[in-house]
């Protein structure tokens, strides 16, 4: 996460947080002084057990809302610096662009500051990769694939 010319008054750490597809996750914590480095995957497994149509799918990830939260270690319960919210399908497969390279790899996305924050709005750049596979679901009656 880059925000050139912005010092952080706090000097807690801070750590990103994400929500996807109902599952909650964040990095470790990184010291306040940017730019942040968060050189970790998160993983998210989501099983739908009752889709057959992958366009049903795809209308699930839509009504879904991923969530990025950049949050400082302010007590009493911590401070939101920044947020990004997107339909998970946008965010997990964003439109083609007219650069080279593979869809969500090397992304950069503008978050929203709070009022908080002082300065210009914290990029943060970053890559998704998603694999879906058809699993066999055992019903009372067959087999699903």
């Amino acid at each position: 996460i880059t925000c050139p010319g912005v010092l952080l008054k706090d000097k807690e750490e801070l750590y990103l947080s994400v929500s996807v597809l109902g599952q909650y996750k964040k990095t470790q914590c990184v010291p306040a002084v940017f730019p942040l480095f968060f050189q970790e995957k998160l993983v998210f497994e989501k099983a739908f057990a009752d889709i057959v149509d992958p366009g049903d799918l795809v209308d699930l990830l839509e009504l879904d809302t991923a969530v990025l939260e950049l949050i400082q270690l302010v007590p009493p319960v911590g401070k939101i610096l920044a947020t990004y919210e997107e339909n998970t399908r946008d965010f997990l497969f964003p439109d083609p662009k007219l650069t080279c390279g593979h869809h969500g790899l090397d992304r950069e996305i503008l978050m929203k500051r709070s009022s908080s924050f002082t300065g210009i709005a914290p990029k943060l750049r970053f890559s998704t990769s998603s694999l879906i596979t058809e699993s066999l679901l055992s019903s009372g009656r067959s087999h699903i694939q």
